[in-house]
């Protein structure tokens, strides 16, 4: 297995944003290759605690390459971050004194054309995070009714041409099945047209992948997982990089941040965004988001 190609962002940040101490239990609940939990392990040191987890089975496997000098305190787990309760409990750990989750695609499951992320590249349209029982973009595409691939075009993609990309797949499958991600980049471009400096199939992509892997379900479903399992004082940390998650995570801290009686504080009431010079070096952090939180009772 090859090194992690992806470029953690937000480091520094989230590194001091989850108030480290030595010997404590962290959790990455979406390790990748491991840039984040390098810096974690770094931090709590030799006798401290991390639990990585990662859908992607290839994510885990750079991980534990990347990580090899830490093995002895280091546990990965393939899963799904939703899980993150039943994970930690059959990895016997407690007391989490740090989560961190980070929502971003990484640049290894976009530069694998084998994955469909990208529609720069002849590869088959799948776009699933895990092999874990998830539904192919390709199915998605070649199976739902119009109304649907609208609605996650405008809400998921923010597509203003939404109905009219739909409307060309529609016929497009009618004549073959939609197979690549080049095809269906194709398939957009006949029928919205170039807008602008962003491909047209830029968000028509975004949205499919959001479908395919139910990342705002996760996303919600997982808050209140992740709140639980911390230690009074422990900290959470989620990246974000696409506004209706940041909605998401900032609605939710909210108003659990205001109930009568609070279970957490914000750390940070304004979004944390990546510096200039970060964004200079990684194109990639320009839409990442950060906002972490404190479990207070």
């Amino acid at each position: 297995m090859e090194k992690s190609q992806h470029i953690p962002v937000l480091l520094n940040e989230v590194i001091e944003g989850l108030n480290l101490s030595v010997n404590d239990t962290v959790i990455d609940a979406t390790v990748g290759g491991g840039g984040h939990a390098k810096a974690i392990l770094d931090k709590i040191g030799p006798k401290g605690t991390l639990l990585g987890i990662d859908w992607d089975k290839d994510a885990i496997e750079r991980a534990r390459v990347y990580l090899k000098e830490h093995e002895d305190q280091v546990i990965l787990k393939q899963g799904n971050y939703i899980d993150i309760k039943k994970i930690a409990y059959e990895s016997r750990i407690s007391k989490i004194n740090a989560i961190l989750l980070d929502l971003g695609l990484s640049r290894d499951q976009l530069k694998d054309f084998s994955r469909g992320f990208s529609f720069q590249a002849e590869g088959p349209l799948d776009m699933r995070f895990s092999d874990q029982g998830l539904t192919k973009a390709s199915d998605i595409v070649n199976t739902w009714p119009e109304n649907d691939l609208v609605q996650i075009f405008e809400e998921y993609g923010e597509e203003r041409h939404a109905a009219r990309a739909a409307q060309n797949i529609i016929a497009a499958r009618k004549l073959a099945p939609i197979e690549t991600a080049k095809d269906l980049a194709d398939v957009v471009m006949r029928g919205v047209g170039k807008h602008g400096r962003i491909h047209p199939a830029t968000r028509i992509f975004q949205a499919l992948r959001i479908a395919t892997n139910k990342e705002l379900d996760n996303v919600s479903q997982a808050l209140p997982e992740m709140i639980d399992l911390l230690a009074i004082h422990g900290r959470l940390a989620v990246i974000s990089f696409h506004s209706l998650e940041d909605r998401i995570l900032k609605q939710y801290f909210r108003s659990m941040s205001r109930a009568e009686d609070p279970k957490i504080t914000l750390i940070n009431k304004k979004v944390i965004k990546p510096a200039r010079e970060e964004i200079l070096e990684n194109s990639a952090s320009r839409s990442a988001k950060l906002r972490i939180i404190e479990k207070i009772r």
